[in-house]
């Protein structure tokens, strides 16, 4: 038996990186408060903020793949909770990083860039 967790994904775990998610439940799509940036061509980093709204998918995984899920997101990003606007408390991977640079997704929606 394992333990089941939320995540928020909003980048390459909505299309491209969904096979690292193993056996999953779609909980539905929902936003969260923050902004996001173009980190480069293959992925996005989500900032939380008072301001702005960041659109993703909610779902339910096995808590067990957190740790390669870390892994994979490795020193640029860390796991923070979340609430969404479903009210579901989710995990989110937070970008670390500096965003001076880079070009905000004014959408909030990496699917729309």
């Amino acid at each position: 038996y394992y333990m089941k967790c939320y995540l928020f994904t909003y980048g390459v775990f909505r299309d491209s990186g969904r096979s690292l998610l193993e056996d999953f439940t779609y909980c539905g799509k929902a936003t969260i408060p923050g902004k996001m940036w173009k980190v480069n061509e293959f992925y996005p980093g989500y900032k939380s903020g008072k301001s702005g709204q960041v659109t993703g998918d909610v779902i339910l995984i096995n808590s067990d793949i957190l740790p390669k899920l870390d892994e994979f997101e490795g020193d640029e990003y860390k796991r923070v909770r979340v609430r969404a606007s479903n009210d579901i408390e989710c995990w989110v991977y937070e970008y670390i990083g500096d965003v001076a640079t880079f070009r905000e997704i004014k959408s909030g929606d990496w699917l729309l860039r």
